[in-house]
Parts: C-alpha cells; sequence; structure tokens
C-alpha cells in the first residue's frame, strides 16, 4: 500500500490556486482569502475577476469583490417588492417610495462610477438603447 501524503493548498502553483478560487462565489473567495498572504494574492488577482454578477443591492456594498481591468461582464440583477416600486410613474409614489427609489438609484449609480473608474476602456462602451 502506497503511503498516504498530505498537502497544504499553498503548495499549489497559482495557476491550480486561481483555478480552485474560480468554482467559489464571491463571500467564499473572501473567506479563503483570510486565511493567508498567499491566498489573499490569488484573490486579488485581476484575471479571477472578469465576471462579476450581483443579486441584491447589499452585494454592491460587500467588500467581497475586485473591480479591476479584467472585468468583461457584469451583472446587477435583483426583484423584489421595494425594486418593483421604482419603476412606477414619480407622480404616483409617496414620499417614502421615492426616498426608497433615490436610494437604489444613488446605490447602483455610485457602484456603476467605480466600475468606470477601474475598468479601462468602459467609458468608451455604450449601453444598448442608448445611442
Amino acid at each position: 500500500m502506497w503511503p498516504l501524503l498530505t498537502m497544504h493548498i499553498t503548495q499549489l502553483n497559482r495557476e491550480c490556486l486561481l483555478h480552485l478560487f474560480s468554482f467559489l462565489d464571491k463571500d467564499s473567495r473572501k473567506s479563503l482569502a483570510r486565511t493567508c498572504s498567499q491566498l489573499h494574492e490569488v484573490f486579488e488577482d485581476p484575471a479571477l475577476w472578469s465576471l462579476l454578477h450581483f443579486r441584491s443591492l447589499t452585494e454592491l456594498q460587500k467588500d467581497n469583490f475586485l473591480l479591476g481591468p479584467a472585468l468583461r461582464s457584469l451583472s446587477i440583477c435583483w426583484h423584489s417588492s421595494r425594486v418593483q416600486v421604482c419603476s412606477i410613474e414619480d407622480w404616483l409614489k409617496s414620499a417614502f417610495q421615492r426616498s426608497i427609489c433615490s436610494r437604489h438609484e444613488s446605490l447602483v449609480n455610485d457602484f456603476l462610477l467605480r466600475v468606470c473608474d477601474r475598468v479601462r476602456g468602459l467609458n468608451d462602451t455604450v449601453a444598448p438603447g442608448t445611442q
């Protein structure tokens, strides 16, 4: 019988670590990156962050992702009764509903400005339907 060999995750080369990280969600990547400096360096590798998907407004405020030049796809998509209110004509909304919509709009706009500042060439693209 062969002897059982053990290996620590940090003994893997960078390509293997990037591959492993690619299977993790944003929170799991951040948690693993907190365990040691070598894994934190992998977390900060722009190649790991070519695709970002956000399912809620609170995800935009977390520190569990990296914005960088490798970003190729960004998705911000969520649905809730509060967001649904934002699609109603402004004059039909109560003051409370207008306040919610204003916060949503401000949060998303601030986030998108951060994306544009950190991802080169994104400012030059035109969104479909805005030409």
